[in-house]
């Protein structure tokens, strides 16, 4: 499990000297922060961070907007506006670029965290109708996000950063919930088993039963006669009409 990774873009010392502390308190990793274009563009080509914070009004010539928009065209990235709402005009601006979040400083530790998992959410759901709140929906809709080769599920008070090749197996722990199976823990994500086999790259992850997907490149063995699937010492269900896609599958690796 690897940690959420966040760039800064903050001019003023005060506010980017808050922002690392409340990053650090939340477990989050910052990558750095930086005061000038030029920097922050660098840090961002070298690191590819998860999420990006913005100060809307830098003062060396670009703000937070053209930086948003130069990022775009080097990777698409989750990205929060900072404002202290001093320039109405900056701040339309910023607006009409239909932000995942933005930030009122001074910046305070319940609203970060709110702004850091709406802007993921949104991210993964861009045009798609999301509900204000992240994760909060009476549909069968998950509160993990999936964003390249990660899931970002939540635990607790935070978010946490799952790589696609940790996992071993996903099962069904219960109604609407299954869990994320890890060689070091499980995580447990609100969403049913179809949706996630929707998302999930089926290169790399098969249904091998009602209840379980594998992934492929943890298979071990697969015995066709007690009808189960090896994974280290875990054996896992295989049920007969996905029998033959699971060695199809094998094949074609």
């Amino acid at each position: 499990m690897a940690t959420i990774r966040i760039l800064v873009a903050e001019d003023n010392p005060m506010h980017a000297s808050k922002m690392e502390m409340l990053i650090e308190q939340m477990g989050y990793e910052l990558i750095g922060v930086a005061n000038k274009t030029n920097d922050f563009l660098r840090l961002f080509r070298a690191t590819l961070p998860d999420v990006i914070i913005l100060d809307i009004g830098l003062k060396d010539g670009e703000d937070g907007v053209d930086i948003a928009k130069k990022v775009s065209a080097i990777q698409p990235t989750p990205t929060i506006f900072a404002t202290s709402f001093e320039d109405k005009e900056t701040l339309a601006r910023a607006l009409k670029t239909d932000p995942y979040a933005y930030l009122v400083k001074p910046v305070e530790k319940p609203s970060l965290q709110a702004a850091i998992e709406l802007a993921l959410y949104k991210f993964v759901h861009k045009g798609q109708s999301v509900p204000a709140v992240a994760g909060q929906s009476d549909a069968d809709d998950s509160d993990d996000l999936i964003i390249n080769d990660s899931f970002f599920v939540k635990s607790g008070n935070k978010l946490l950063k799952v790589s696609l090749e940790e996992i071993l197996w996903i099962e069904v722990s219960q109604d609407r919930y299954c869990d994320i199976v890890t060689a070091k823990r499980s995580y447990q994500v609100r969403t049913s088993m179809n949706r996630l086999e929707e998302k999930l790259n089926k290169g790399t992850f098969v249904r091998i039963h009602r209840s379980h997907i594998v992934n492929l490149k943890k298979v071990e063995g697969i015995d066709d006669v007690d009808m189960t699937v090896e994974i280290g010492d875990n054996s896992l269900p295989l049920g007969g009409t996905y029998k033959d896609n699971l060695f199809k599958r094998f094949r074609t690796l």
